[in-house]
């Protein structure tokens, strides 16, 4: 059964864009979007998203993703975030260092702006303000650490599509591609799935002829992560950048379009 869509949020793409049913829809990705991360943690987080948060332990997730593959490393499948999707990251931060960065004000803390006046006072009658009449540093807030991810799914690379998979930690990501069975290799359409396994998590394709196979075993994935840091969900990406297209129109003259790669998501399944 798929899951309930109110639980989604939409990353790189509209909040109202997320479908009122998860068992088949659509993500339209433009040219020059990707999830990719390269040393020290440059992260390209441009892909459209959706993902949802667990309300228990991550057990597996499956879906089908198919589409028009025409450019080289058009892509899309599964992705899984241990902590904060690399689009959410920066804001999280932010929001940390403001409120740690704020004077708290009550009955026995005047207003910065009555500190700030007094300070100054005192300044101009000694000629001296001392460290402790400035106050306190702010607390030093440390960098939100870099969540790790892995995301599978069916990739466009060299005229053929292949089953693809990309696991990034804090160092960067790496990449793998696994080429489909002859009689596999012209379909336009793979399901691929996500596995726990202890702190392990497990990639799979599934062939037609001889069912699940197995892509890569993430061992340390789960490692030290809370349940509740778990997120998981689809992606899509058009990493290529090939500008505009220019259609003319019967009317009034010409057209110009991005050529989006649309990726279509049946029977997604998460547990």
């Amino acid at each position: 059964m798929p899951p309930d869509s109110s639980s989604f949020t939409a990353l790189n793409i509209p909040n109202n864009a997320v479908p009122e049913w998860m068992g088949s829809f659509t993500l339209a990705a433009p040219p020059n979007t990707d999830l990719w991360r390269k040393p020290p943690s440059r992260d390209t987080s441009t892909a459209p998203i959706l993902y949802t948060a667990l309300r228990s332990p991550f057990v597996a997730a499956e879906v089908t993703v198919s589409a028009d593959w025409e450019l080289e490393w058009d892509q899309g499948g599964l992705v899984i975030f241990a902590g904060a999707p690399p689009g959410r990251i920066a804001t999280a931060a932010s929001q940390t260092t403001n409120t740690a960065t704020s004077t708290p004000l009550n009955a026995s803390n005047p207003t910065p702006s009555s500190t700030a006046t007094a300070t100054a006072n005192n300044a101009g009658q000694s000629g001296a303000v001392t460290q402790g009449e400035r106050g306190a540093p702010p607390a030093y807030v440390p960098p939100a650490p870099a969540s790790k991810w892995v995301k599978v799914g069916l990739e466009f690379c060299n005229n053929a599509c292949h089953a693809t998979s990309v696991c990034a930690t804090s160092d960067g990501a790496d990449w793998a591609l696994t080429a489909l069975p002859p009689h596999h290799a012209l379909r336009l359409d793979l399901r691929v799935k996500i596995e726990r396994i202890g702190y392990a998590l497990w990639v799979w394709y599934e062939d037609e002829v001889s069912g699940w196979k197995k892509l890569r075993e993430v061992t340390w994935f789960f490692w030290g992560v809370e349940d509740k840091a778990v997120r998981v969900g689809v992606y899509a990406s058009r990493p290529a950048n090939f500008g505009t297209t220019v259609y003319e129109q019967r009317h009034g003259g010409p057209s110009v379009t991005q050529r989006n790669l649309c990726v279509d998501f049946e029977g997604l399944e998460i547990f």
